[in-house]
């Protein structure tokens, strides 16, 4: 039996239950509970379908995005607004202007797929794109590349932790947790795009962190599709800035743009009912990112609680060292003031309990850490130039006359020497004590002997192995 759409326990059947009206609520009420609980298994995967927290740029992304700070200046250096708009070989600006003369101008889409360059099947493609996400959905697509999303941020993790952290570390922190897809040329692609190059500048990291955000935020909101504008009334549905926040800030940069004086910046904010303060950081944001910079950024919420990259990553590390490690012996051994949970947590993010057999990291195991180490009393023995400093004056040595010659020649004279190797290494063998230890340790017969220039590179083929 079923009633208003759910089912109905007969009189017979529930036989704890003397009332049936109870019977149909506690029914409903097990639906609605079934029903919430598909949809918190469900939707957080179809929402986050088609984008990570974060994304690797390919190479053609990379330099898109690199060229846009120069265009965009070069745009502001050819116009005689203060404010810049409109730069080159950017795609939005092309599909934002053919939709305006398709929409406002009522012009044919033979006519716009004409002038623009692209094909009709493509203008549709625009405009369905412009009605579901509005201006948002005319941005570029831009390209990606798939890789695990678990290697991606274990990189910027161990990045955090330690910036001068060779990528060879990651590649055996990644193996040994079992993440797929990962080798040193993918490891340093994902440093690049995070602001971990060569250089390691704090300007580029929070050039790339301010990047992501905009990307994320760009996917996340083109993931909820919504009803944008209106494609039966086209004129009146254009312009919609209640909804279309991205488009309100594109006409208020456009209308800036046509104006030639500073003095009259002002006036338009106050049409377009937006803050001085909030125009200039979204100023600052075009100078850099161009169109994107525009984005209405997501709130980034921390779902987990703000533990150190630093304590995170050790903590990574010393299980994959010692598997007998347990929640509670981790706090114990890295003597942590804070909950089971916290610890426990960081286990469940990166499966560290799955592992069973020590790893290598470092390329040795690691052993038990005495708990107090015995110290031996060392006595270490000076050198004999340490002991005895003036040695050449007591010994009463000598300095050879003809060498003595030629380094006084060379204080007012170029000498062209074929084997300079002798006099750029002596200075160096005279502060080791070269000349104290031979002439204390060495041979009675050789004592005498002058130090010539086989004794000298000998002596630093033998210090240097």
């Amino acid at each position: 039996m079923v009633l208003n759409g759910f089912p109905i326990i007969p009189q017979k059947m529930h036989i704890f239950c003397k009332n049936p009206e109870n019977v149909l609520k506690s029914t409903r009420i097990m639906c609605i509970i079934s029903i919430l609980h598909i949809c918190r298994i469900w939707f957080p995967k179809t929402y986050f379908l088609g984008h990570t927290d974060n994304m690797v740029f390919t190479e053609s992304t990379r330099k898109y995005f690199e060229r846009i700070p120069h265009r965009v200046r070069s745009a502001l250096a050819n116009s005689k607004s203060p404010v810049p708009f409109e730069y080159e070989d950017e795609p939005f600006f092309k599909s934002y202007e053919a939709l305006y003369r398709l929409w406002t101008n009522r012009d044919s889409q033979r006519s716009v797929a004409e002038s623009h360059g692209i094909s009709r099947r493509k203008l549709v493609e625009l405009e369905q794109s412009f009605v579901h996400c509005g201006a948002l959905g005319l941005l570029p697509k831009l390209s990606f590349l798939e890789i695990d999303a678990r290697l991606e941020q274990l990189v910027v993790l161990i990045k955090r932790a330690r910036p001068h952290e060779r990528s060879n570390h990651a590649l055996r922190i990644s193996e040994a947790l079992g993440f797929p897809g990962g080798d040193l040329e993918i490891i340093r692609l994902v440093q690049r795009c995070h602001g971990y190059g060569h250089r390691m500048k704090e300007k580029d990291i929070r050039y790339f962190e301010e990047l992501q955000h905009i990307l994320n935020s760009a996917a996340r909101q083109r993931a909820k599709k919504k009803a944008m504008h209106d494609a039966e009334s086209r004129t009146k549905s254009f312009l919609n800035f209640n909804r279309d926040h991205l488009q309100q800030r594109i006409e208020l940069m456009k209308a800036l743009s046509q104006i030639p004086k500073k003095r009259q910046v002002r006036p338009v904010l106050t049409r377009f009912g937006i803050s001085p303060n909030r125009f200039y950081v979204l100023k600052n944001r075009y100078m850099v990112y161009g169109v994107w910079g525009l984005v209405d950024l997501v709130q980034q919420g921390r779902t987990r609680e703000k533990i150190s990259a630093e304590l995170e990553l050790q903590i990574i590390e010393q299980r994959l060292m010692d598997p007998s490690l347990s929640a509670p012996k981790m706090i114990k051994k890295l003597n942590l003031k804070c909950s089971t949970a916290n610890v426990q947590k960081i286990y469940k993010r990166w499966g560290l309990a799955k592992i069973k057999s020590p790893v290598s990291i470092r390329g040795v195991l690691s052993a038990p850490v005495p708990e107090k180490v015995e110290r031996k009393d060392t006595d270490p023995s000076q050198s004999v130039k340490s002991r005895i400093p003036d040695l050449i004056e007591q010994a009463r040595l000598k300095v050879n006359p003809s060498f003595a010659r030629f380094a006084k020649a060379l204080f007012h004279r170029k000498v062209s020497i074929s084997n300079p190797g002798a006099i750029i290494a002596a200075p160096f063998l005279d502060q080791l004590g070269v000349v104290e230890a031979l002439h204390t340790y060495g041979p009675e017969n050789f004592r005498p002997t002058d130090i010539t220039n086989n004794i000298i590179v000998n002596v630093l083929r033998i210090i240097a192995g």
